[in-house]
């Protein structure tokens, strides 16, 4: 099995076009949501200060569906390996400061503001919002040590998102 590349947001359904009133002749088309995983192993090198990733690359117009942060080995010799997630400019654009020092699955709890940032603004021409911007956008994740430098951990990062026009438009549009 192989890869292949698109460009563009693909729609899945089987009505296209709404033509009705009742179910079965109104649209029921989408963006198919997909994702970016990568591994980072914080090893030998301790981290004393900020350390930024870049975990992720999400194409304009992409609205961030969910971020999975998994600790798979945990962080020694800090009392917290405090993590955000930002777009290389703003350290925690899409996710607050969230302590990922043990071991297991580590869930969004954060405030509603960094989750607007998730779907974008709304406009006239873009009612469901502009998604992450008009421009690709880096993801990047930060990890801060408190009180002593982070040495051994292993986290992997999963980026989700739908992809759509780069205004953040879903052709056609929702109807």
């Amino acid at each position: 099995m192989g890869f292949a590349t698109h460009l563009g947001p693909w729609l899945l359904g089987t009505v296209k076009n709404t033509t009705g009133t009742t179910v079965g002749t109104l649209r029921n088309t989408g963006t198919t949501n997909v994702s970016q995983t990568t591994k980072v192993v914080y090893d030998g090198t301790t981290v004393a200060a900020p350390k930024a990733t870049r975990i992720a690359v999400l194409p304009a117009g992409a609205q961030l569906v969910d971020i999975k942060v998994d600790t798979l080995v945990a962080f020694t010799t800090s009392s917290a390996a405090n993590l955000t997630i930002g777009n290389g400019t703003t350290a925690d654009l899409f996710w607050a400061t969230q302590d990922i020092l043990a071991i297991g699955r580590n869930l969004y709890t954060g405030a509603a503001t960094k989750v607007l940032n998730w779907c974008g603004v709304t406009s006239a021409a873009s009612p469901q919002g502009i998604g992450i911007g008009v421009v690709d956008v880096g993801i990047v994740a930060t990890l801060t040590p408190v009180t002593s430098t982070v040495g051994v951990g292993t986290v992997q990062y999963t980026v989700i998102y739908a992809v759509a026009n780069t205004d953040g438009t879903q052709a056609p549009a929702a109807g």
